[in-house]
């Protein structure tokens, strides 16, 4: 757990004081659609006997994000990965490991135009065969992990910021904490990891997005109404749409 608390500090403290460099970031706003792409690399929180048999911790996430107002988004995840399941009890271990398909429905909440947290329910299908790296129970006792059930569900806390923007493209990093809620006895499934993402805009309800570049340049001053922007697009060139004041 005191690894764990020093990983996310590191990264949450990281990711704000990259972000804060950038002065084009994304700004929320309802309607927008959003897609990411990248590898995620993740980690089984145990640190008992059999930790150093945790290998090939590199999986895939695929995010889809929808904005539901201008300052947070429903966003679902699907993360492939082999993810490791550890039980003790006494002195004897079992460690096994699977492919699974880690499925996540959050709500992404907006803090400043590039960094956000979520928090969501997600749902984790084993799939495959289960490999079995080390097993110091007898096979009459039946003992196994959540890697052997049907599925896992738990609870996910991330952390996200945006570290660059070009237009639909930008690059995007993650931390995630699963907890997971139905595990056996004794055993250790949660797990933390970070994405390193690629996010491309998909589409937005408005013919032009905002941006942080036009909030920062208008003056309330500046913003007109609908009709006052017809009204002036209408007038002829060489005149002006105000009213002029009578002698």
């Amino acid at each position: 757990m005191v690894h764990l608390k020093r990983t996310l500090s590191i990264l949450s403290l990281s990711i704000l004081v990259l972000c804060a460099e950038f002065a084009f970031a994304y700004v929320p706003q309802r309607g927008n659609v959003m897609a990411y792409l990248g590898p995620y690399t993740y980690k089984t929180e145990y640190n008992g006997v059999l930790s150093d048999l945790q290998q090939d911790t590199g999986g895939i996430s695929l995010i889809a994000s929808g904005d539901v107002s201008d300052h947070g988004a429903l966003e679902m995840a699907a993360i492939f990965m082999h993810k490791y399941y550890f039980r003790d009890e006494g002195d004897r271990s079992i460690a096994q490991r699977t492919q699974t398909m880690h499925i996540t429905i959050a709500y992404r909440r907006y803090w400043a135009p590039s960094f956000a947290t979520s928090v969501g329910v997600y749902t984790n299908y084993p799939m495959g065969n289960i490999n079995t790296i080390r097993n110091d129970f007898a096979d009459s006792e039946g003992v196994n992990t959540s890697a052997s059930s049907p599925s896992e569900t738990g609870i996910d806390i991330a952390l996200q910021g945006e570290l660059w923007q070009s237009g639909l493209w930008a690059l995007m990093a993650e931390g995630r904490y699963s907890y997971a809620l139905t595990k056996q006895p004794n055993e250790y499934s949660n797990q933390y990891g970070i994405f390193l993402g690629l996010r491309y805009f998909i589409q937005a309800r408005v013919e032009k997005p905002k941006t942080l570049k036009d909030q920062d340049k208008e003056k309330p001053t500046q913003i007109k109404t609908q009709p006052e922007q017809k009204k002036e697009k209408a007038a002829p060139k060489g005149t002006s749409s105000s009213p002029q004041k009578k002698d």
